[in-house]
This record gives C-alpha cells, structure tokens and sequence, in this order.
C-alpha cells in the first residue's frame, strides 16, 4: 500500500478516534489492553458501517464484518462489561448513547466533503480486509498510526 493511502487512511482513523476519545475519555474508565481493543474495535466498527452506508460499500462492510465475526462478538462483550462497570443500572443506555455519537460523529465528517471521505473509507477497507496479523493486531496498528489519545490504567 501506497504512503498516500495510508495517511489517508490514518486521517479518516485519526479524525474518528479525536472526536471519539475527546467526548468519551470522561465516561469510560479502561482497564487494561484487552478493554482498550474492544473500545478500539468499536471506533472501527461503527466508521466500516457509516462508510458502508454513506460510501456505498455495503459488500466489503459484509465481507468485513463476515471475517471478524468472532473477533467483533468477544469484543462486544467486553464492550458491554466496561459500561457495566462504569454506569451500572444505566450501562445499556449509556453504551447506545456512546455509539450513537460515534456514527453521528462520522456521518458529519462524511457530508463535509464525500469524495474525500468515501476515498479515505474505500482505503480504510482496503486495510481492514489485506490484513493478515488479525483484527486486533490489525486494529490495534491503524490506531498506533493515528496516534490514538486512549489510555488504559
């Protein structure tokens, strides 16, 4: 992959994760690695499908989603059990709260300039799908990329 790509990409990750990590840092106490990559794995997880949606890549959102399956499902519940633990009685509301503004935080990128976005997701799946370290390494690496503002206790 091209150097340009992958800044692009990096900048699509980058923008996703700052506003993301700004909002949030607040709300959710990380634990440990394991915690960091399931918030991790969610940041991209809910950029793949406002691509998808916004870019027309409905089939590598798929393509993506069918791979990681069980990466993405471990990941979900300890996801779950991190606003357990953080918001109790209210943890689901919560959560939906967070995801939410993280799709509405891409969806606003995307409708300032969709050709640049859509470019910048189309590479971003090309990532995603070539990776072949696994989800997390593979995460964990376009995160490290962006310069992730996340930290873990």
């Amino acid at each position: 992959m091209s150097k340009l790509k992958r800044t692009a990409c990096g900048v699509a990750v980058a923008t996703l994760v700052s506003v993301a990590a700004i909002g949030s840092a607040n709300a959710i106490e990380l634990k440990g690695p394991k915690e960091r990559a399931a918030i991790n794995a969610r940041l991209l997880q809910t950029e793949m499908m406002v691509a998808a949606l916004t870019c027309d890549l409905r089939p590598r959102y798929n393509r993506a989603m069918r791979t990681f399956q069980n990466d993405l499902i471990g990941h979900g519940k300890v996801l779950r059990s991190i606003f357990k633990r953080n918001h109790g009685a209210s943890a689901q509301r919560q959560m939906d709260k967070y995801i939410t503004q993280l799709a509405n935080d891409a969806s606003a990128r995307s409708n300032y300039d969709r050709g640049t976005y859509c470019q910048t997701a189309a590479d971003l799946f090309d990532n995603v799908l070539s990776s072949s370290g696994g989800f997390d390494q593979m995460t964990t690496k376009l995160i490290q990329e962006a310069a992730l503002p996340i930290k873990s206790r």
